[in-house]
């Protein structure tokens, strides 16, 4: 049973989810395998969004069998358009470059940058307890 390119195949591997076959089984990209697509099986459901992530495999009955999504190292956001809310119990940053924004739980907010423009077709307010300039 164990025979061809599967033999030497054993144990977990990292895979990529390149497509959806017609009966709705993922293909996969296997390096270790070369640059043919296999229909795999799985453990976990995979959206069709799924395509280009990827999966830990392992051969079962000379197929692969997706045991579950690899997780990104920075959480993903997803977003239907209308809202965005990225929310955190301590603190968040969102930072590009030498620019940032940084909110803390405390209610402090702190934005940094090379140049700063509040630009505004009505009305700009600067409301506070106190205001300092310079």
């Amino acid at each position: 049973m164990h025979d061809g390119p599967f033999l030497a195949l054993q144990g977990v591997h990292r895979a990529e989810i390149v497509g959806f076959g017609p009966d709705s089984r993922a293909q996969v990209l296997l390096p270790a395998l070369g640059k043919s697509p296999l229909l795999a099986m799985s453990l976990v459901p995979l959206p069709p969004a799924a395509v280009g992530r990827l999966v830990a495999v392992t051969m079962m009955d000379d197929q692969p069998l997706i045991l579950g999504l690899i997780q990104p190292l920075a959480p993903e956001v997803e977003a239907d358009g209308e809202k965005l809310v990225l929310e955190a119990r301590r603190e968040v940053t969102l930072r590009c470059g030498k620019a940032s924004i940084h909110l803390t739980a405390d209610g402090r907010v702190t934005i940094r940058g090379t140049q700063v423009l509040s630009r505004s077709d009505g009305p700009n307010r600067v409301q506070g307890a106190s205001v300092q300039l310079n």
